[in-house]
């Protein structure tokens, strides 16, 4: 039996009549006829009784068309769905993301990703780097979003954006009463430092320019952890711009000042060659959220300048 033939003899059933219903699918009556009469062969049962003006359904014809009705409409609701997987709208997109890339920019693309494929299951996993790297190479997550994440034969890494570095500090601090704290002053402050250097990477050349070597009291796990060291009075801490949005009590965010600009980056990474189309859907809203930013930059920049 084919999927064809159940077409064919719904036609048939609806318009009671093999002339319109050939009509109706664009085909000659002498092919349809002999489609009618193989499936009932194939049933082993009459499904219509012919009469002076078309045909009528048997008993058996009508409980037939009844489940006919239910297989087309789950055919066509399954080709939907296959279609919709596809184009990347549908299915279970699995996402790596940790620490402070979680407070600011990530949000913001995945949320963009969501109005516009609702029906996207969207999975977060939060772990370090080397393990979402790892996740990735085992195909556990598509993407993963991080600091500085290493590009290599089996991984290809873009950059999403950058944002400045920030100071963090306790209310308490005297640097707090400045409305921007320069690296200078920075010389002999003892500083809280994440474990994987991130923000000590985005800042190196600029330590490097003034000649001053980074003095590191505690460390932390992550820049999140570090900022909530500094609510508690453990040090000061240097962080990306989104960290802001913790809002933690104590706490105060200014710019850092020196003769070299200081940016974070912020990286997304994918198996190299992975051509589904969920991980299409989000790197196609990853491009367009990195274009905007870079358009709200540059005209933060030209407004500088004037």
């Amino acid at each position: 039996m084919e999927f064809r033939q159940l077409k064919y003899f719904i036609a048939v059933a609806e318009e009671g009549n093999i002339s319109r219903a050939a009509a109706r699918l664009h085909i000659s009556q002498p092919p349809l006829t002999r489609q009618i009469q193989l499936l009932e062969e194939q049933l082993g049962t009459q499904l219509f009784r012919r009469t002076h003006w078309g045909v009528e359904l048997t008993a058996a014809g009508s409980l037939y068309l009844e489940h006919a009705r239910q297989i087309t409409a789950h055919m066509t609701q399954a080709g939907e769905l296959a279609r919709r997987a596809g184009e990347g709208r549908i299915g279970r997109l699995d996402v790596g993301v940790f620490g402070s890339a979680m407070l600011g920019f990530v949000p913001q693309i995945l949320n963009s990703f969501s109005a516009a494929h609702p029906d996207v299951e969207l999975v977060l996993h939060s772990a370090p780097k080397g393990q979402q790297i790892e996740a990735l190479q085992r195909g556990r997550i598509l993407i993963a979003f991080d600091r500085y994440l290493p590009e290599s034969d089996t991984l290809h890494v873009e950059t999403v954006c950058a944002e400045p570095v920030l100071v963090a500090l306790n209310s308490r601090h005297p640097l707090s009463r400045h409305e921007a704290v320069s690296v200078e002053s920075l010389r002999d402050e003892a500083l809280i430092g994440e474990h994987n250097w991130s923000v000590f990477a985005a800042t190196r050349e600029l330590f490097a320019h003034h000649d001053i070597e980074p003095r590191i009291g505690q460390r932390a796990p992550d820049m999140i952890t570090a900022a909530v060291m500094v609510a508690g009075g453990f040090g000061t801490a240097l962080v990306p711009a989104s960290v802001r949005n913790l809002q933690l009590p104590n706490v105060v965010y200014r710019p850092l000042t020196g003769a070299v600009p200081a940016e974070i980056l912020l990286h997304c990474a994918w198996r190299r060659g992975d051509d589904n189309p969920l991980l299409q859907a989000l790197l196609a809203t990853v491009s367009a959220f990195r274009r905007s930013h870079e358009a709200v930059q540059q005209r933060a920049q030209q407004s500088g300048a004037v």
